[in-house]
């Protein structure tokens, strides 16, 4: 990963929403189900986007709720 993508590393789930062009509903939904990787920093949930980036450029082609759990 090169140094300007360093700030990509975590984004809001709005922000997530944003650049995927669904519904913030739809986001929350899919990071409550795990169907995307995510992580809580101090009292927010963040998609995690350097784990989905690395997913996808290891091939994976389809999320489904419960690929990512968040314990």
């Amino acid at each position: 990963m090169s140094k300007a993508d360093d700030s990509l590393d975590l984004c809001s789930v709005k922000t997530f929403a944003e650049m995927s062009g669904i519904s913030i509903e739809e986001a929350i939904d899919w990071v409550d189900n795990g169907t995307v990787p995510s992580m809580r920093l101090a009292d927010f949930r963040m998609v995690n986007l350097a784990r989905l980036r690395a997913d996808l450029l290891k091939g994976k082609k389809e999320f489904k709720a419960g690929d990512y759990s968040h314990a």
